[in-house]
């Protein structure tokens, strides 16, 4: 799967399952988590993710957690939340 417009941040909080709160830019956003899996040995308090920005006017967010680094795992490696993706 290639993403086509993608932007950094960093993670800061997933009250749910379905969303996360993202700083980007200075500002703290709510986006989609499309992994409803637990993802908590990945999601911790500013950790970087990368987001893909949704052209959908109708959605409730405007981005989806699609990435997140993990520091101290063979560097500091990308880990997809969906398998063989790329941008």
């Amino acid at each position: 799967m290639k993403y086509k417009h993608i932007i950094h941040g960093k993670f800061h909080s997933r009250p749910n399952r379905f969303i996360a709160r993202v700083w980007i830019d200075g500002k703290l956003e709510t986006v989609h988590v499309k992994n409803t899996g637990r993802c908590k040995e990945l999601l911790f308090p500013d950790a970087k993710v990368i987001l893909e920005v949704s052209d959908n006017p109708h959605r409730k967010t405007n981005y989806d957690l699609i990435c997140v680094y993990k520091p101290g795992y063979a560097g500091n490696r990308r880990h997809w939340l969906f398998p063989g993706c790329a941008y």
